[in-house]
């Protein structure tokens, strides 16, 4: 009677491994979340060293290294008082073309075919720099072809500028609206996990399908944009010496190509990853609310990834 007294009077015995029950909501660290994070964290060093080779070659770049009269590393760029001629209405193309061809290749610049004339007719046109009383007998001479031209004077920088349509290619608006897109994507990526969490698997199929849809656009506006830089226009010799945005056209050129391709292949992977999932996910029952940690781990890489390119988007393009 004493024992039973003292049982019923005595705390609460803790509960038994066995019987005891995780709390709700409680994500536990597993073997597959310690691996995501430690191959996240070099990819983390990855980057940084990325990003941190650009500053340090952008901070060692000369004060000349691009203008808006010759192509870029030019040393010819370090003498001042230069002056060049915008070409705003082209006359005669041809005739123009065949009288500043020789001034352009003097000074770097060598355009294939027709891409000279191309330059002339979009108005982009600018003659390298030259001795003022040269240039006005250029000017005399442009004019009686028909073109109408205006002085533009030596402006040099240590790097190209954003908008600068003289020594920067790059489409600013276009990308803002694809990062746009591409952030998009996480908030798909989240209504997934949050789906199965539920226990909803048709809408997770259906935002990772979204998802899947939505990193498959930014990575065609990438291409796309790629396309257009390397072949769709024709530039000035201030962005490259041959009217073509290519990696061997400038420092910049070659840190561009580099840091948004990596990241290109990042999203591809990404991609690949979720298009697997996705399939994976078509089979009743694969992945519950209680089991989708392939589904967390995959969007973690993934939110990793947007993070990443909001980055770069800001150095490379803003900067």
């Amino acid at each position: 009677m004493a024992h039973e007294t003292a049982t019923a009077l005595a705390p609460d015995a803790p509960a038994s491994p066995r019987s005891a029950k995780p709390l709700q909501g409680h994500s536990p660290v597993t073997p597959g979340k310690v691996a995501m994070w430690f191959f996240l964290a070099t990819e983390v060093m990855f980057f940084t060293g990325l990003i941190g080779t650009y500053i340090v070659l952008r901070a060692g770049s000369p004060p000349t290294a691009y203008s808006n009269l010759f192509p870029p590393a030019s040393a010819k760029a370090e003498r001042p008082g230069l002056v060049g001629l915008r070409i705003e209405q082209p006359g005669d193309v041809e005739a123009v073309a065949r009288l500043i061809r020789p001034l352009y290749e003097a000074h770097g610049a060598y355009y294939e075919g027709h891409d000279l004339e191309h330059l002339i007719e979009q108005g982009h046109a600018i003659t390298p720099g030259l001795e003022p009383e040269k240039t006005e007998a250029l000017a005399a001479q442009l004019r009686s072809l028909g073109a109408t031209v205006e002085e533009e004077s030596l402006h040099t920088y240590a790097w190209p500028l954003p908008y600068d349509t003289h020594t920067n290619p790059l489409s600013i608006d276009l990308t803002a609206v694809n990062t746009f897109i591409l952030i998009c994507s996480s908030v798909t990526m989240v209504l997934a996990l949050a789906a199965i969490q539920r226990g909803d698997a048709s809408r997770m199929r259906l935002w990772l399908l979204a998802t899947i849809v939505i990193g498959s656009v930014f990575l065609g506006v990438q291409v796309y944009e790629y396309r257009e830089l390397m072949f769709g226009h024709v530039y000035p010799p201030g962005i490259s010496a041959d009217g073509h945005f290519r990696p061997s056209s400038s420092l910049f050129a070659s840190c561009f190509f580099t840091m948004t391709g990596f990241h290109g292949a990042h999203v591809a992977g990404g991609i690949i990853s979720l298009l697997i999932l996705f399939l994976t996910a078509l089979k009743p029952g694969r992945y519950t609310q209680a089991h989708h940690s392939p589904i967390e781990l995959v969007g973690l890489y993934w939110h990793f990834v947007d993070l990443v390119w909001i980055i770069l988007f800001t150095v490379v393009y803003l900067i």
